[in-house]
Formats: C-alpha cells, structure tokens, sequence
C-alpha cells in the first residue's frame, strides 16, 4: 500500500475515534457532575429530615415543661420548684425573679450551692434588677440583654421529601398546636363552666406568658424556660439540663446511613456531639451537607459527610476512572481493529504482490529449461550436430534441464500440499552417511561446472534414521541449488556431516556474499527473497527455503542458517536419529 493512503486511513480511524472519545467524555463528566449533585441533595434531605426530627423532640420537650410550669399554683411554687429540680432529670437549675428586687431565687447568700453561684453569674446581666427581660404577653416576649433574644415558635413545614413517618409526626405536631390554640380562644372568652370544667379553665386562663431563651456564656449554650405572671411582677422558670435532652436528641437521632456517608450532631463550637455511619468522622473534617436546628438549639446543626473527599470527589474519581477505562477501551478496540485491518490489508497487499512475483518467476524458471531442452532437443533431431562429443554435451544439457524442470515442479507441487495440509511422507530405514556421499557424487559434475571446488568432510559414523528419503533428497539439493545459484566462483563449497547429540548434521558452507543479519530468518519465509542487486539478478520462486525448512521441521529435524568465518553462508541441516543405535551396534 502507498504510504499516503495509509495516512489517510490512519487519519479517517483516529480523528473519528478522537472526536467520538471527547464527546463521550464530556456526556460522562456532566453525568458525573449529575451524580455528585444528586448524592448531595439526598444528603441534605435525609440531614433536614434528621434535624426537623430533633427540632419536633426539643419542641415537645419544652412543650411539656412549659405546661407543667403554667400549671404551678401560685401557693406551691417554691416547693414544687425544688422539687422539680431534685427529681426532673431535665431541670438543672430553677429560678424566682422580680423586676424590682431581680432574682429572689436561688439566693445570693452563703446557703447558694456552688451550682447556684455559676448559675447566678452566667445569668447576671439578664437578671439584673428591673430589668425588662420579658413581657406580660405570649405573643410578644423581648429581651432586654445582649446576648439571645428568646425565640418565637413557628409552625414547622411539611417536608416535602421526606419519609411518610416523619411528614406524619409534623403533621400531628401542627395539629395539637391547633387544638391548643382553640381550646386556650375558647378559655378566654368562655363562661363560668358551661364549656370547660373549672380546673381546666383555670390551666388556660391568659393570666401567665412563658417562652425559652437560648443564652450563651463561656461558647457554651443554654436554655431557660420562663412564666410570667400578666402583671409582670413575678417571673419563675427553670434552667434545661441540655445532657438529658442530649440522651434524648440520641435517641431519635438516625442510626442508618447509606453507604459511604456518616451523620453527626455537632453543638455551637463544631464539637460532634453524637454520629451514624460507616465510617469514624475524622476530627477538624468539614461536613459537605448541614442541616440547621434553629431556633430551638441555635448554631447547632445536623452534618453529613461523605467518606474520603467529599460526594463529588469520591464518586467523581471512581466515575472519572471508570468512565476513562471505559473510553480507553473504546478507542483501543478501534484503533486496535483499525491496526489489525491495516495489517491484513497490508499482508494481503504483499500477499498478493509475492504471488504475482511467484507466478512471474515460475514462469520464468519453467521458460529458461524448456527452451533449453527444445533448442538441442530440434538440433539433435534435425541431426545437425555431427561431433559424437557435442551430441553426448546436448544430451546432457537435456537430462539437467530435465532434472531442473523436475526440481522445480516438485517445490511447486509441495508447497502446494504443505499449505493445504496434504504432504503424505512415506517413512524407511535410511543410512544418512552413504545418502549423502551418493548424493553429492551424482551433483558433483554440476557442481564443478559452477566453478566450485567441492570439499567434503563426512565422518565415518553409521546414522540410521526413520524418514522420507526422496524428500530428504529434495531438502539437500535446494540447499545445493542455493549455494550453486548465489556462490557460483565463490572458490570453495564445503559439505560436512557428523553425528552429535542424536542428531546427524550436515552443514553446507560456500563463500558466497552471506545473508544479512536483517533476513537471516526471513529467508525461510515463502516468498521472501533479499532485495538487493544479487537476488534480483537471480531467477528464483522463494520456495526452496521455505519448503526445505517445514519438511525438515514435519519429520523432526530443523534446518537453520549460520554465518560461516571470513565470509560467506552455512545451512544446517539436523535429521534426529533413531534412539538406541551406536556405531558398535552396527559394526
């Protein structure tokens, strides 16, 4: 194939595959981006659903505290106080205050517990004498101090993406918040017990305001939970004790966490209060999802995190190298393919000019001995050759050319078998020594009229073998014909045998111009012949090599070449003998 006709093939495989890779590439990354947006938006639903479970739990808590504080008598509340605070695990400290004289309780003098003394300082400013902390009316409290203002309870929302479960738990929230509210307008306008019975008018009479306050002191957060009487003249509350409402956040808090993600519920000062998942949070790790607890437990807040780097990194880099392995192998397989179509194109390409070359040098091979045999086969017929001596020289002439033919003929029709799988080999009992001695001596004269001085060295050994003798033969003179064909005038062809380590060897050494190392083995491909100035200048069919070699290789033997000393080419030919025998045996 032409060189620009592959660059152009080459071209119209790889820029395609190119083009298909990168949009591929980039559908892969926006599917990976998708996929990172999608677990983080999971994330902060399953947070927000967590955080708006602990926000219904704090809600209750303080909804509970806040009935049983309205409900104190006003001749109890001291004792009932104390006692809430000796036997409430969710009361840590209560307190009594006026506007005039400011806290009445717990007291300022040397009967204060340590616990009462802290208590009394955390909440000093807020406190303070005639300070207007709060108001007389449920709706409205304020705060007169710096730091938190108490909060005013709003309807939570419906989740709209979260479980069945935790949108039925809202909803019923919002529907006893409701029922209070309508029971406490019915209170206030009600009259006497025609509606409601007295205890329960008396419960949820308007005559008390309450509400929570978070504070801060020290970075730390606590809630106070407060009642007013509607003149203002007397507050009382109590101080939650946030470890027991901790227990309790716990115990609503999810233990699930879908793989690779872990949960935390961290206070104000990012301490990680309590975690689900997989995997152990590592400290100073920056959630990826949070969910705020606002404002039942302000700067708290629900965090989710993803393993490793983050939802994007993660499952962006197990994406990202799946996603190019799967590319890789998508252009690999093309121009893995596009390689191999290239190749066969290629090799058939050469294919097809070696045939061509084949069927031109056949032909000229048959040509060359047919018009040899029919010029002095009609010069004797037309008996214009009176010299006896000239007649038996065309005779001769007539027999080798004859012989050529065959030779030829018979390398055509092997190849033929050989590649079609039908060589039939007709194995006997063959001496190798005085084969080869007769052999080189009916090809002695044709060797001698190539100029060549023939030498042998056969050592005197019996070497009995299972083979084919006329192929054996066939191996030999291709061999033969190669030396004679390219070595003519090259002084010297040596022939030698001997026997070594159960092989028979017969090395043929001319003086030839060698084979270059670069085709050293490709000489005994079909078809391959050295480009240069000798071969091309020499008729031959690329067959002999070939052929000689994977017959040898049939019967068990090998035939291989070697560089000879000083110059030249040496063909071994390797024929295994038959195991047992020994030259003593044959004697």
């Amino acid at each position: 194939m032409k060189r620009r006709f592959i660059i152009l093939y080459w071209l119209l495989l790889l820029i395609p595959t190119l083009v298909i890779s990168a949009v591929l590439f980039e559908l892969l990354r926006h599917e990976q981006e998708r996929i990172a947006q999608q677990a983080i938006s999971s994330a902060r639903e399953r947070a927000e659903t967590i955080a708006e479970t602990l926000q219904i739990t704090v809600e209750s808590v303080q909804d509970e505290l806040s009935v049983g504080l309205r409900n104190i008598p006003g001749n109890r509340l001291l004792p009932t106080l104390e006692a809430w605070e000796q036997t409430n695990p969710l009361v840590r400290n209560i307190f009594i205050w006026t506007p005039r004289t400011g806290l009445q309780y717990p007291p300022e003098d040397r009967s204060a517990t340590e616990e009462e003394l802290r208590f009394t300082a955390r909440y000093a400013e807020l406190f303070a004498p005639r300070s207007q902390w709060m108001s007389a009316s449920d709706e409205s409290p304020g705060l007169a101090g710096p730091q938190q203002a108490p909060f005013v309870r709003k309807p939570l929302p419906v989740p709209k993406k979260t479980s069945q479960e935790n949108r039925n738990l809202v909803q019923a929230l919002q529907q006893l918040r409701q029922s209070r509210r309508q029971l406490e307008q019915m209170a206030r306008v009600g009259r006497g017990g025609d509606s409601l019975d007295n205890e329960l008018q008396d419960a949820l009479k308007p005559k008390v305001a309450s509400g929570w306050i978070p504070w801060f002191a020290e970075n730390r957060l606590y809630i106070l939970g407060w009642v007013a009487t509607r003149g203002g003249d007397l507050s009382y509350g109590i101080e939650l004790e946030l470890m027991t409402l901790l227990s309790r956040l716990v115990t609503d808090f999810s233990s699930v966490a879908p793989d690779g993600m872990a949960f935390a519920l961290i206070d104000g000062s990012g301490r990680i209060l309590h975690q689900a998942g997989d995997f152990p949070i590592k400290p100073g790790k920056k959630p990826d999802v949070t969910a705020s607890l606002s404002p039942q437990l302000p700067h708290w807040q629900v965090a989710a995190y993803f393993a490793g780097s983050g939802a994007s990194h993660d499952d962006g880099q197990g994406f990202l190298i799946l996603s190019s392995l799967l590319l890789g192998t998508f252009a690999a397989a093309i121009i893995i393919g596009g390689s191999l179509l290239l190749w066969q194109a290629h090799r058939n390409s050469i294919d097809a000019m070696q045939k061509t070359t084949f069927v031109s040098n056949v032909s000229h091979e048959l040509k060359t001995p047919l018009t040899s045999i029919r010029m002095y086969a009609e010069l004797l017929s037309e008996n214009r050759i009176k010299d006896p001596e000239k007649q038996r020289h065309y005779l001769n002439v007539i027999v080798s050319e004859s012989q050529r033919l065959t030779r030829l003929v018979n390398n055509v029709l092997d190849f033929s078998r050989l590649e079609q799988g039908r060589k039939k080999y007709h194995l006997t009992e063959l001496e190798l020594s005085h084969f080869l001695k007769s052999t080189i001596e009916d090809h002695r004269l044709r060797i001698q009229q190539a100029g060549l001085q023939l030498t042998e060295e056969i050592t005197e050994h019996h070497a009995t073998t299972q083979t084919d003798r006329d192929v054996i033969e066939q191996v030999l003179l291709n061999i033969l014909d190669n030396a004679i064909k390219y070595a003519a005038g090259g002084e010297d062809l040596l022939i030698a045998a001997q026997r070594t380590n159960g092989w028979y060897e017969i090395r043929v050494k001319d003086r030839g111009p060698g084979v270059p190392t670069a085709h050293q083995e490709k000489i005994f491909e079909k078809f391959h012949r050295v480009d240069d100035s000798l071969t091309a200048k020499q008729p031959g069919t690329g067959l002999g090599l070939s052929i000689a070699r994977r017959i040898l290789r049939d019967l068990g033997g090998e035939l291989a070449y070697e560089k000879r000393k000083h110059g030249g080419s040496c063909f071994v030919i390797r024929i295994p003998i038959v195991p047992g025998e020994s030259e003593e045996q044959r004697r």
